[in-house]
């Protein structure tokens, strides 16, 4: 898992000028690559396993097609595609919908 370096850049309390602040963009972006905080990490499964993960850290497996959390010791599947749509796993009840018009929730 890939984390931010710890920098001295410097904190604008007030206005930063565009120059200032394209330069500093422009560092971060040459030291950290194409670093993007909203993008699910993709992992092959064998590199997943190489890798040293944090509790609640979620990755996308690319081997499964598998949204998976890790829990500190096992990966736990949280999306997964099939051929008939989606699925997914959760712990707060349990909900069926069947297409034939019948729905049950249990909560």
């Amino acid at each position: 898992m890939g984390s931010l370096l710890q920098t001295g850049l410097p904190m604008a309390y007030d206005q930063v000028d565009p120059d200032t602040y394209n330069r500093l963009v422009r560092i971060l972006e040459l030291n950290l690559s194409a670093f993007d905080p909203d993008t699910t990490n993709s992992v092959l499964a064998s590199n997943r396993d190489e890798n040293k993960y944090n509790k609640g850290d979620i990755i996308w497996n690319l081997t499964t097609a598998e949204l998976q959390v890790w829990d500190g010791s096992k990966w736990y599947t949280l999306y997964s595609t099939t051929s008939n749509g989606l699925s997914a796993t959760g712990a707060i009840g349990s909900l069926t919908v069947a297409t034939n018009g019948a729905t049950i929730i249990n909560l």
